[in-house]
């Protein structure tokens, strides 16, 4: 294994696209559970609940930017890590603005792993929203009409930019 390198063979990194609700995280959890030995899923959802379970009780309104930062810093290193062991990974984060994407493809290069982008973008914003509140109902967590319509907004604002630099 040369010196910076995750793994002499090359690995899989599969990255979604898309709103919450939009089916990202039932995808990945699909893939992973056709071959759970050699694939895994790294979500930053599951990240935040570990390093800042008291910002998410507070329905987000204590979030800062240095929670984001956090998150990316684990998510990324738990990536990296996965690959290194020789473990194909799905990553079911948004990934909606261009410059997730351009830090996944830096991160996937680095790994020497092949970067696959599902995209989800083109789901219902309506649907994602009607989704999101079934899985609310349902006892999961629930982002709120709100916050996938500002996403929504930010992903438009950024889609064309988005879609000339993206792989797969």
């Amino acid at each position: 294994m040369s010196a910076g390198r995750c793994q002499e063979v090359r690995r899989k990194l599969i990255v979604t696209r898309g709103l919450p609700a939009s089916g990202k995280t039932t995808e990945a959890l699909s893939w992973v559970a056709e071959d759970p030995e050699h694939r895994a899923r790294v979500g930053s959802d599951e990240i935040a609940a570990m390093l800042h379970p008291h910002v998410l009780d507070s329905d987000g309104a204590a979030y800062h930017a240095r929670y984001a930062e956090r998150e990316q810093l684990v998510v990324n290193a738990a990536i990296e890590a996965l690959l290194r062991a020789g473990i194909d990974v799905v990553c079911d984060d948004p990934f909606l603005l261009p410059h997730y994407l351009d830090a996944v493809r830096e991160l996937a290069e680095r790994c020497d792993a092949e970067l696959v982008v599902w995209d989800f973008t083109t789901v219902d914003l309506e649907d994602c929203i009607a989704r999101d509140r079934l899985r609310g109902l349902a006892g999961g967590r629930m982002i709120g009409e709100q916050k996938i319509r500002v996403q929504h907004q930010l992903f438009r604002a950024y889609q064309e930019p988005a879609h000339a630099t993206e792989d797969g």
